[in-house]
């Protein structure tokens, strides 16, 4: 099965990810807890990994195109000139971040003496190839990855151990 990535109105993801996986196509939206500073005091908090962007499953044809097409908040199939099937990596990195529909945990991540940074647990042992920076201040990390030949910098939570 096909994976393909829908824009959707700012603000309208989870509703259009339900609507969709009431027609009965599956829908994915990543979400991700987050460390946020407020007051001197971090607050978790969850956050869309992809904003504007859902993904979903499905063997498009032209009633499956429409069908979803119609779903209130969706804009359009991405891809150049027609929808356009995600890379079977690809489709990988998204299962991966949508996590089975819960929100991604932050990665514990471990300093040495010598200053070396090590990741313990979480998503970010699957990406130790692909961080691009490590910021253990604020309690991010962000990494790359690739959609529709696209590179694109996704922020994930990290804490320190």
């Amino acid at each position: 099965m096909n994976m393909y990535v829908l824009q959707v109105k700012p603000g309208y993801e989870e509703t259009t990810v339900r609507l969709i996986n009431e027609k009965g196509y599956t829908a994915m939206c990543p979400t991700e807890e987050i460390y946020q500073r407020s007051g001197g005091v971090w607050h978790k908090r969850l956050k869309l990994v992809f904003t504007q962007y859902i993904f979903v499953e499905c063997e498009l044809d032209e009633e499956t195109y429409y069908r979803i097409k119609s779903v209130f908040g969706v804009i359009r199939f991405l891809g150049f000139g027609k929808p356009e099937p995600l890379k079977s990596d690809e489709q990988a990195h998204i299962r991966l971040l949508w996590n089975k529909g819960r929100p991604i945990e932050a990665s514990k991540v471990y300093t040495t003496s010598a200053g070396d940074k090590m990741v313990l647990s979480g998503i970010l042992r699957d990406y130790q190839n692909n961080i691009v920076s490590l910021d253990l201040r604020q309690r991010r990390a962000k990494i790359r990855v690739t959609l529709l030949g696209k590179p694109h910098t996704v922020t994930m939570p990290v804490i320190s151990i």
